[in-house]
């Protein structure tokens, strides 16, 4: 049996909302430059392969964009990682450095953050760029709060 006490669960709580928010704007932001259009994440797991090859059909047909382009495929790999992350602390019975795993999941935060206010044409970049830099900062302080 897992003993874990209430702060440990919250932070826990927060890192999993943290990965589930880079999970949703992976799969927001894909379907945005796959068809224009904007929709609400399902709460299925990101296609982190499909959403790289939507990024690289969009960025291919948008000459002089080269450093987001890069910018995007390293925010993806970065959420990518930190689901794998989420994954494994999960089956290793949630026990591991959560001060790291909140560090890794504000990095990634902030990252999204920094490529959606420079992403041209996005709709949703004046709500979602702020938003990610507030729960990255969440992320910090519940780190530093340990």
């Amino acid at each position: 049996m897992i003993s874990i006490g209430s702060d440990d669960l919250r932070r826990i709580q927060y890192f999993i909302f943290a990965v589930q928010r880079l999970n949703g704007i992976a799969n927001v932001l894909s379907t945005w430059m796959g068809n224009g259009t904007m929709t609400a994440w399902d709460g299925t797991p990101a296609r982190f392969a499909d959403c790289e090859a939507t990024a690289m059909v969009y960025f291919d047909a948008r000459a002089g964009q080269e450093g987001l382009r890069r910018d995007y495929l390293a925010a993806l790999r970065a959420a990518r990682q930190i689901d794998q992350t989420l994954a494994a602390f999960l089956a290793g019975g949630a026990q591991g450095d959560l001060n790291a795993l909140l560090e890794q999941a504000s990095a990634a935060l902030n990252q999204f953050a920094g490529m959606i206010e420079r992403l041209p044409d996005y709709p949703g970049a004046e709500m979602d760029a702020p938003a990610f830099r507030t729960e990255a900062r969440h992320c910090l302080s519940l780190r530093q709060s340990a």
